[in-house]
């Protein structure tokens, strides 16, 4: 991470004159730190800029607090002695007089000259310098601030059900929280990916409550979905606030839902050519735009539009901003008031809420604008007389219309000279291309003899009708002695009740009377007669029977009857042919699902209904119910087989029909009476919509079996949990592979939350970035695919390295490894929670020790100070140890030793040595090395091998640094210690064993003849023995009093 530190520039000016110039420099303001090792602002760092530096004799940089009272003093370094030799000796003569070193930059770490760290507060500092004449000058004081105190959050937590917004009452999610006051607080709300959707912040302030409404930062409305929302401040040190998160946000918008649907026929004739009723010449929309009355969210615009059926333009329009209508009679005009073209045409709705919802424009069904009356041409034969004997033919042929007018309904009737109707003729939609009339009435009588007319009648959607009528043409029957005519055209005799017979109906003229008649029924050959004497019968009824009494085969069949008047004269006449069917309609249909979403969306848009076995008859008949019983579609088809069709989920206006359960029948009735249906129950109509989510609970799960986010958590919601028809939950890593499956195969409910443990299929612990990833199929075919937000799992606790330089360092103030310099590595995907290092002394007490949270200074850089203030021990080891947690509660640790090499300190116009790390055989004065068996029982008492060897690498390097003073005189000091108050243990032997004074005097001849074997001349050495009369630790204290035992090396010229 970036240091931002701000640097202080501070600038001497030093003349050839040897005084110190006035002018002092110093950039204005107050600086912020936090020496928190967490890589941020965490020293104060004043480069300096002085002149002609070679004179400068001493300088100090010192730290005071608002007291006043010096707490932290750093000054320059002492330049210990060389080697002096004859060539040293003639460059120190020919070598300009030079100052002390001045540092490019001083930094202060934050911590005292007690070893202890700054309290939070506010500091000053200030630089001062002195030549070799005496000459001072000092800064004034500049103010730095201590901030430690990172800003303080309370961010109240929402759980469960809380964390879903967007409908209702619970149009917007409030968020509570407060805090310290800080130059600036930012907050910001994000998808499942991260991405930023508002952003929010508070200037020289504490974090305020909020409102979020779902919209983003163009306060348009955001899709469904998973939100998180965090809230952070940087304060002027550069510390951070804790992590502040609220997760898992649920978000579904309220969507109010547009809708517009044709009240009635879609067709209408708003300026027709003819007389068309009043209530056919406007069409009426049922419209439906939601005006919520929630303070956060209304309706803000509404239009209502006259579009073309591709919607290519507007032809009318009206528009509101409050209280839209629940209904729009259009009587087809635009907004100028003049009639629009025949055509098709659609109603649309658009709306617009505060929330900044738009719903899609929606539509009605096409609706028909036609003014025009459909028509058709009707002629007679050649030869306009029909005696009623033979069939009279009269063609008529249908005017072609443009096919979006819709279906025609065609009747025609034969009208007397007084224009009443004696035949009716049902066309229904299909026009014949001619009609043939035998003369008879609807009841199959006979009409008299006279004028009559054919009149076509035609009837459209849009409530047009129109009629044409025929020339004149002569029923003239006076030349006909014989006349038979048949009730129907067809007759079933099964005993159903239902055009069992057929009735035959004779008409005779012999003036003479009648002396006897037969009447024969054909099929190729007679099947039944009927005779007698007399008058003939007024009808004949056949039962379909044979004259055996056996039932006739179907076909078709004719009737012949034969008379003899009276007088002789024989006469003959046959009836039309007519069929005998006993064989209904036949038809088996099907579907593969009854349950469908006509939503635009689902696989199931349509329920495909399969016809097989179908017989051709004139008509064939499928309708849609509803549970109420209501027709809400139908289908038909004319003079064939009914076929294969698809129900779309609308009427026959073209709505969107409501979601229930409906039925399906398909029926025809033949001519001769006979009916076949089939039927599909239980067909359901769901086209509510279906949405899904999916929280994860934790950002990352260590699955290690200690107990601390060993699991993931996934919350589930669906907004339709019945009629699942299965469902899969795949845990996604970052390549796309599924690393772990749950199923219906599982459960077969959708559950409400899945745990999972970190495994993958094949039983390992997965390990990287991973998302749940939900799919759910409804068996109305829709389907559902939701996805979590990305989080961590790995069971690899965190890497730690650290690195240290020099290898033995030594803060005795000589310019050379005075500083040690520790590198801390930590490597973990989980993010980083807190760390420590400490530094212990040899009884594994704590000596020095920092620590941190969510980073790591890229580099610390250690004075060799205790928390106390006291300085290490010169050739002393001190252990170390670094830990570190991650986010998902996993620790690790490294241990290692920092070498302190041998201190050289002036103390007054002397240097001194003090080494409490020589170890000693107790209560002797050498070096032996312990002796132990196999066992490891210690068979001849002594010191370790690593202490021994410590010892010699130790009076090593005493000796290396005594070889750069030969001009010294070197006394080796022996010090012990007494733990008691007996002052007769320093010069008398008793149970405390030997006398320490002689003891410690006994150990610095050792330590002499050590020095000597290292190459160091006798002559220059000389000891002494102190005892325990000079303690530089409480001697009663187990913990420290160690630093009493110790071997001094005094140098002095």
């Amino acid at each position: 991470m970036k240091k931002t530190t701000r640097k202080i520039f501070t600038a001497f000016a030093l003349f050839s004159a040897l005084s110190f110039s006035s002018e002092l420099f110093a950039e204005p303001g107050i600086v912020y730190i936090s020496p928190n090792n967490d890589g941020i602002q965490d020293t104060l760092e004043v480069p300096l800029k002085i002149r002609e530096k070679r004179y400068v004799k001493e300088w100090s940089f010192v730290i005071t607090d608002e007291g006043g009272n010096v707490v932290r003093t750093i000054g320059n370094k002492i330049s210990l002695p060389s080697k002096f030799t004859f060539k040293t000796f003639f460059k120190t003569l020919i070598t300009p007089k030079r100052g002390v070193d001045i540092p490019s930059t001083i930094v202060w770490n934050g911590f005292l000259d007690d070893g202890s760290l700054a309290q939070d507060g506010t500091y000053y500092y200030q630089f001062t310098a002195s030549d070799d004449n005496g000459n001072t000058a000092t800064t004034s004081k500049l103010p730095v601030v201590v901030d430690n105190t990172p800003p303080e959050i309370n961010l109240a937590k929402i759980e469960g059900a809380d964390k879903i917004f967007g409908e209702g009452n619970k149009a917007v999610l409030k968020i509570k929280q407060s805090g310290s006051t800080e130059k600036l607080w930012t907050a910001k709300i994000t998808d499942d990916h991260g991405n930023l959707v508002r952003s929010y912040k508070w200037e020289d302030s504490s974090p305020l409550e909020i409102e979020w409404n779902g919209t983003n930062e163009s306060k348009s409305i955001m899709p469904d979905g998973v939100y998180n929302y965090e809230i952070t401040s940087t304060d002027l040190a550069g510390n951070t606030s804790e992590q502040a998160r609220i997760s898992n946000i649920i978000f579904s918008a309220e969507k109010p839902e547009t809708a517009v649907s044709i009240n009635g026929s879609r067709y209408f004739a708003p300026s027709p050519k003819g007389s068309v009723a009043v209530a056919r010449r406007t069409i009426n929309f049922s419209v439906a735009i939601p005006s919520p009355s929630a303070s956060v969210n209304s309706l803000t615009d509404w239009q209502i539009s006259i579009v073309g059926k591709d919607d290519d333009k507007v032809y009318y329009s009206k528009s509101g901003k409050t209280n839209p209508p629940s209904s729009f009679l259009f009587d087809g005009k635009n907004n100028s008031g003049k009639d629009l073209a025949d055509g098709e045409y659609r109603a649309k709705i658009t709306a617009k809420y505060l929330n900044g919802y738009e719903p899609a424009a929606v539509y009605s069904p096409v609706f028909v604008l036609d003014n025009e009356a459909p028509k058709a041409a009707v002629s007679l034969p050649a030869n306009t007389v029909f005696n009623g004997k033979n069939k009279f033919q009269i063609s008529q042929q249908q005017v072609a219309e443009p096919a979006y007018t819709g279906e025609k309904t065609w009747t025609g009737k034969i009208v007397d000279e007084n224009n009443a109707a004696v035949k009716n003729f049902d066309f229904d939609t299909v026009l014949p291309a001619s009609v043939e009339w035998d003369g008879l009435d609807d009841n199959g009588q006979f009409v008299k003899d006279g004028k009559y007319k054919y009149v076509l009648e035609v009837s459209e959607l849009a409530g047009n009708s129109n009629l044409m009528e025929s020339k004149e043409f002569v029923l003239d029957t006076s030349k006909t002695e014989l006349a038979l005519s048949v009730s129907s055209a067809a007759f079933s005799p099964n005993g159903d009740g239902v055009q069992d017979k057929v009735v035959l109906t004779p008409v005779a003229k012999a003036s003479s009377g009648i002396d006897s008649y037969e009447l024969k029924i054909f099929n190729g050959t007679a099947v039944r007669t009927f005779k007698g004497s007399g008058k003939i019968p007024s009808s004949f009824v056949w039962d379909g029977l044979a004259d055996d009494g056996t039932r006739c085969a179907d076909g078709t069949y004719s009737a012949v009857i034969k008379t003899v008047a009276n007088s002789g004269t024989e006469a003959e006449a046959a009836s039309q042919e007519f069929i005998l069917d006993t064989v209904a309609p036949s038809i088996k249909i099907s579907a593969p699902y009854t349950i469908f979403s006509p939503d635009g969306i689902s696989s199931r848009q349509t329920i495909p209904v399969k016809v097989e076995d179908c017989s051709v008859e004139t008509k064939w008949n499928a309708e849609i119910r509803n549970a109420k019983n209501q027709v809400v579609k139908t289908f038909v088809w004319n003079n064939s087989k009914a076929l294969g069709f698809a129900w779309d989920g609308t009427d026959d206006s073209g709505n969107k029909a409501a979601n229930g359960i409906y039925s399906l029948a398909v029926s025809s009735k033949d001519a001769a009476g006979n009916s076949g249906s089939t039927t599909i129950a239980g067909i359901s109509l769901d086209a509510r919509p279906v949405t899904g989510f999916v929280t994860a609970e934790y950002k990352g799960i260590s699955p290690n079996a200690d107990g601390i986010l060993d699991a993931q958590k996934f919350g589930i919601k669906v907004s339709l949990a019945e009629g699942i028809s299965s469902w899969k939950f795949d845990i996604v890593d970052s390549a796309n592979s599924v690393v772990k499956t749950f199923s219906s195969n599982d459960s077969e409910n959708l559950p409400a939350a899945i745990t999972w443990g970190g495994d993958t299929s094949d039983e390992k612990i997965a390990e990287g970035i991973f998302v749940g990833k939900l799919h759910v199929e409804y068996t109305k075919g829709n389907v559902v695919d939701a996805a979590s937000s990305s989080f961590i799992c790995t069971a690899i606790p965190p890497a730690l390295s650290v690195r240290t330089a020099p290898k033995y360092f030594s803060p005795d103030n000589d310019g050379n490894d005075d500083d040690l310099f520790i590198e801390l590595g930590c490597q973990t995907i989980a993010g980083l929670k807190n760390w420590n290092f400490t530094i212990k002394d040899r009884n594994g007490k704590s000596f020095w020790k920092t620590s941190g949270k969510s980073s790591i200074t890229k580099r610390i850089i250690w004075d060799g100070r205790g928390n106390n203030g006291e300085i290490v021990q010169s050739a002393e080891d001190y252990p170390f140890e670094f830990t570190a947690c991650d986010e998902l509660g996993m620790s690790s640790a490294v241990k290692g030793v920092i070498n302190v090499d041998v201190l050289v300190v002036r103390d007054g116009d002397k240097l001194k040595m003090q080494i409490p790390s020589i170890i000693f055989r107790s209560n002797e004065a050498d070096f032996g090395v312990r002796t132990v068996d196999s066992n490891g029982k210690i068979i001849k008492a002594g010191i370790t091998q690593a202490q021994a060897d410590n010892n010699a690498r130790v009076l090593k390097r005493v000796s290396e640094i005594l070889k750069k003073f030969k001009d010294y005189k070197v006394t080796i000091v022996g010090h012990a210690n007494r733990i008691s108050d007996n002052s007769a243990e320093e010069t008398e032997e008793g149970v405390w064993g030997k006398a320490l004074i002689s003891l410690s005097e006994q150990r610095a001849e050792y330590v002499k003849s050590q020095l000597v074997k290292f190459g160091i001349n006798s002559s220059r050495l000389s000891v002494e023995g102190k005892g325990g009369t000079e303690p530089v630790a409480d001697r009663k204290d187990t913990n420290v009093n160690w630093k009493n035992r110790r071997v001094e090396f005094i140098l002095e010229k």
